[in-house]
Parts: structure tokens; sequence; C-alpha cells
């Protein structure tokens, strides 16, 4: 037995030393200590919130926007057929004015499809399939940058839990994977995704203001039909008293509406308008050297500690064995 304890060979080859899962210890500490220093965790927020976006753009909030589509067709079709309808417009209690209540009612209404007219030009005009094309761009960029930055991120959290397990189990040093740590460091591919998902950007103000614009007109045509709608039934005076027997007593033409603006309200568009805020604030104007630089900062730092720790794991692991541990990337250092 050699002085570090070991029942092997005279160099204590193929088993672990308490220096060696110290020594492991020890990388992980000092890879903490480089993630501080190259700023890595700003480009895993930047990649965090590109990851957010590229999903709400490949979604591209279709489902939304087809819902909203059939309201705003039963809208128009229902408006379109009033000057036809005029004697539907005054039921119940109502009926017997209808030759005077009536009229007054098509005069609202008639304001309220030239209103609505502007806000279904304003729908036609946002195109969530030239979303989802810029999210499938995005996408292809992510597949690289992500795994590389939150598979450094990781790496300290990666090579402790090697020293845990060695601390458990001394035989499973030699299973640990430091190829595919030297290989996540090496970045491959990385410069050509950012290069690709700065590509992305090119007319992207272009395709994101306007719709933001129009976007926001429909929402306030919207979050409004409910009462604009009522309005234009209530009863004028002398006989404004009239109307609560009018909301009691609907129409058909005025319970459609509010079916259809109570649909509407239940469209939820704010992940569409997170996207375009996002595209705008986050992305449009974005240095990706915000990413790049810490990214290869820290690639630089770590992989002088994944050199030291490959040959501790080569000193323990028995001449001709090979790795039967891979490295997770997928996990996330929270």
């Amino acid at each position: 037995m050699n002085k570090h304890g070991s029942r092997g060979d005279n160099l204590g080859r193929g088993r672990v030393r308490s220096e060696d899962t110290k020594g492991v210890k020890d990388l992980a500490y000092k890879l903490a200590g480089d993630f501080r220093d190259s700023k890595l965790e700003g480009a895993t927020i930047i990649v965090d919130r590109l990851e957010r976006l590229k999903d709400l753009a490949v979604d591209g909030q279709v489902e939304q926007m087809r819902q909203l589509k059939d309201v705003m067709k039963n809208w128009r079709e229902i408006l379109n057929s009033v000057p036809d309808e005029t004697d539907e417009l005054a039921t119940g209690d109502m009926a017997v004015c209808s030759s005077w209540y009536a009229p007054k009612v098509q005069v609202k209404l008639k304001d309220l499809f030239e209103e609505f007219k502007d806000t279904e030009k304003a729908f036609a005009q946002i195109k969530p399939d030239k979303f989802q094309d810029l999210g499938r761009r995005m996408n292809k960029a992510m597949e690289k940058i992500a795994p590389a930055v939150y598979g450094m991120q990781n790496l300290p959290n990666e090579v402790s839990d090697v020293a845990d397990r060695a601390d458990e189990r001394e035989e499973t040093l030699k299973d640990t994977d430091t190829k595919a740590m030297k290989k996540l460091l090496e970045g491959q591919g990385m410069t050509i995704s950012l290069s690709s998902l700065e590509d992305c950007k090119r007319g992207l103000l272009d395709l994101v203001e306007p719709t933001q614009r129009n976007l926001e007109k429909v929402q306030t045509f919207v979050s409004e039909a409910h009462d604009k709608f009522k309005q234009a039934f209530e009863v004028p005076c002398p006989c404004c008293c009239m109307t609560s027997y009018v909301y009691d007593q609907p129409s058909r033409c005025l319970t459609e509406l509010l079916e259809n603006a109570d649909r509407a309200l239940d469209v939820d568009l704010q992940p569409f308008f997170e996207l375009l805020r996002g595209l705008k604030d986050d992305y449009s104007d974005l240095d990706l050297n915000r990413v790049s630089k810490p990214t290869n900062r820290f690639a630089a730092l770590a992989t002088e500690r994944v050199d030291r720790l490959d040959k501790i794991v080569a000193g323990v692991r028995p001449s001709g064995s090979y790795c039967l541990m891979p490295m997770s990337t997928s996990s996330r250092r929270r």
C-alpha cells in the first residue's frame, strides 16, 4: 500500500484518492467563480427571453386570431343586415313604439358599422403567418445557442455533482464524461447561429410596429363593443325610462351583438402583445455580443478546469476503459 492508501499497483491507477474528490470539488468552486466573472448569467437571462419570444412567435397566436375572425364575420353579418330588419329592432314593450324607436337605433348602428369597418380593416392587416415564419427562423438559430449557454450555465453544478457522487461511490468518478464537457465548451455552431439570429432582426420593426398599432385598435373596439352595442339600443327622451325594458327583452340583433362581444372579450390577446413588445424592446436592437462575449469568456476559463478534471478522471480510470456516464446538459441551474 502506497502513501495514498491504494491497494492496486504502485501508481494507484484505477483507485480514487481523497485528494481526487477534493480536487474535483475545488474545480467546481472555481467554475462557479468563472460563471460570475464571465457574466454568463446575463447571457442566460437574454437566452431565456429569446426562447420565450421564439415560442410565442412560432405559435403565431393563430388560434386567437381565428376566434376573432369568426367574431368579426358575425358582427359584419349582423350590422350589415340592420337596414333590412328594422321591424326586429323593437321587441316586447317597445314594439308599440317601433316606428319611432327603430329608426333611431338604426342610425346609431350605422355609425357603429362604420367604426367597425375601420377595426375590421386593421384586423385584416395582422398577419400571424409572418410571425410564425420569424419564429421558425429564430428556432433554427436557437437550436445551437440555447443548449450551449444552458450547458455552460449548468457546468459548475455538473462538476459538483461528479464530486458528490464520488464521495458516495468512489468508482463513479472514472465514468465522468469529460469529452462531452469539452465539446460543450467548444461552442460549435454558435458563431453561425448568432449570425442567423442577427439576420432575423432585419425588417423586424416594419413587421412589429404596424401590427402593434392594428392590434391595439382591435383591442380597443373589442373592449368597448359590449357597452357601445347596448348604448345603440338606449331609448331616447322622452321615453328613456324604457331602456331597462329593452335590455330585459332584447331584440335578436342586440342579443347576437352582445354574445359575440362576450366571445371577443374571451380571446386572450396578452401573449400577442407580449410578443410584440418583446420583439420591439428586447430583440430588435439587441447586441448579440452580450451573449457571445460571456460565453466565449466562460469557455476560455472553464476549458482549463475541464482539462484538469480530465487528468483526474484519467488517473483513476483503468487502462483501456471508456466513459459510461454521459454529462447531462438538460437540467438548469436555478
